[in-house]
Order: C-alpha cells, then structure tokens, then sequence
C-alpha cells in the first residue's frame, strides 16, 4: 500500500519555463505539507561534450558553468523561502540528468519529484518529456510532472483513473490521504474498453470500495463508469477537463506489458497529453492474482 507523506520534495531546475513552473506547485505543496524543498541543477556534461549547440567546452568553462548555476540556483532558493517561508536548499551535479535527478533522490530520501515535461536541452526535446519519463521510471519516489500548462497552483479536484490492471488501484490509499490534506474532492474514473463490457459490475464494486474508504476519511467523492472506449487516455484527459481537475494520478504500468517495469502507453500519453500535472506512482509490490473483488490493501495495515 502506498501512502501520501510529504517531508522533503526535490525539483530538478533547469531554468525552463516548465521548471520554474515546478518550483512553484512544489514551493506551494512544501508549504502546505511543511516538507522540504531541495533544488536541483544538474550540469548536462554528455549534451556538452557533444559539441552541436555550444562551443567547444575545457574544464574550466565547464567550473564557471557550475558556479553560474549555483549562483542562480541559491537565489531562486532564497526567493522560495521569502515568498513561501519554508526551507530551501540548493545542489549541483554534473552528469546526466534522469541518472542524477534520481540518485539525488534517492541520497535524500525525497517524498517525491517535482519536474516540467521539457527541459534541459535541444537534442532532449526532440523526444518530448524525454528527461522526465526517464525519472519516472527510475525514481525512488512519486513523481509530479507537468506541462507549461499547468499554471494553476492548488488542487481541489482529482482524478483517479482505474482499469482492470490490479496496480491501477494502488495509489487509491495514497490519493485519498492526498486528497483529504488538500481538502480535495476525489473522482474515480472507470475505463473499459469496447471489449470489456463483461467486467461493469467488477468496475462498480472497486468504485464503491473506494467511496467507502473516502468516506471513512471525510473526501468527497464522485465516481463515473466510461465503457467502449477506443482510447483511455484521451478519455481520461477529457473527463479531467470536463469537471474542471486539476490533478490525476496514475501507476505507471498501466496499460504496460511488462507490468512495473516501464512506461505503459497509457502513461506515457497521460503524461503528454495532460494539462494539469500528473502525480505518477510505481508499483509497490505486484500482485499475481488478478482479481478485482478487492482493492489491494484494504483488507489489512
């Protein structure tokens, strides 16, 4: 069971604006949960090294690199702490980015990772969000990651979407106590495809499960079964937009072969596709038995 614990969050910056945008959500979450907030640059030596954009790069310009950084890095932090007066601290690493974001993450124990979809640099952004799914996959921890779009700081409304996978019911715990922190209300969005008509009434009892469990906690639910559908993850960015949400969280393996081990395309378009940030969550432990009688977690601690 997965659950909802913020006490140090880490943002990768790497100046873009989808990054500075991420400072912001997680400034905002860092004050809310009074957790820590940790930015992190990380100097981008193989995009260097490779010479197609920037000049050639010795040793020495690559230190002042680090020192500008750092500069720059300490003074959006001390920024962060006038405006959300919390504690903010500032590192550097030079490497690559997804490898270094996530053992940073790991070094300090973070809750979660917040981070833009873009960044870094040109050859990344060839392949859209690349850095971030690259995180997602290989973090220790819960990953936020968000558009340029995803200007809105707060959230009151949020989306679970649940399919037949048994680990797309694992972040129901930790949406519920997220929810529940934020003073959020909880929509539970069934998907069943053209060729799962047959599990309805599976679906209908995962989502009464789930509004049991809310209600235990005090969040208002909603819940909405959408059956047939050719796409889920189009289907789901609609009915977020539909109700106004301002965040969905999914599990990564969703809708992947090789459950828990990467990116499932549902994921992946969710990621893409989604204006309003995306809090995604590996597996905590993968269950064999496929059934859909009982949600993961409930029946104990």
């Amino acid at each position: 069971m997965i659950h909802f614990n913020y006490s140090k969050i880490l943002i990768p910056v790497d100046f873009s604006e989808t990054s500075l945008l991420a400072i912001k959500h997680g400034a905002f979450t860092a004050q809310f949960t009074k957790a820590d907030l940790y930015l992190l640059h990380v100097v981008n030596a193989p995009f260097i090294s490779q010479n197609m954009f920037l000049p050639v790069v010795n040793l020495e310009d690559m230190s002042e690199i680090e020192s500008k950084a750092m500069e720059k890095l300490a003074q959006l932090a001390q920024e962060v702490k006038s405006e959300y007066g919390i504690n903010a601290e500032s590192i550097i690493k030079i490497g690559n980015p997804s490898s270094e974001i996530s053992n940073v993450a790991q070094e300090i124990g973070a809750s979660i990772i917040v981070m833009g979809t873009h960044g870094y640099s040109p050859i990344e952004e060839l392949v859209i969000g690349s850095v971030a799914l690259k995180v997602i996959t290989k973090a220790p921890c819960p990953t936020m990651a968000m558009s340029s779009y995803a200007t809105h700081k707060g959230y009151t409304k949020i989306v679970i979407p649940i399919d037949t996978s048994a680990n797309s019911r694992q972040k129901v715990n930790y949406a519920i106590e997220f929810a529940k922190k934020f003073s959020a209300s909880l929509h539970a969005v069934a998907l069943l495809g053209a060729d799962e008509e047959s599990e309805k009434g599976n679906m209908e009892l995962i989502l009464h499960q789930i509004q049991e469990l809310a209600q235990e906690k005090g969040v208002t639910y909603h819940s909405e079964v959408l059956s047939n559908l050719k796409n889920r993850a189009t289907a789901t960015v609609e009915y977020i937009n539909t109700i106004g949400a301002d965040l969905v969280m999914i599990m990564t393996d969703q809708d992947a072969e090789l459950s828990g081990f990467f990116l499932g395309p549902y994921s992946q378009q969710i990621i893409h596709l989604s204006k309003v940030p995306v809090i995604a969550l590996k597996p905590k432990e993968l269950y064999s038995s496929g059934e859909l009688s009982m949600i993961p977690g409930t029946s104990g601690s």
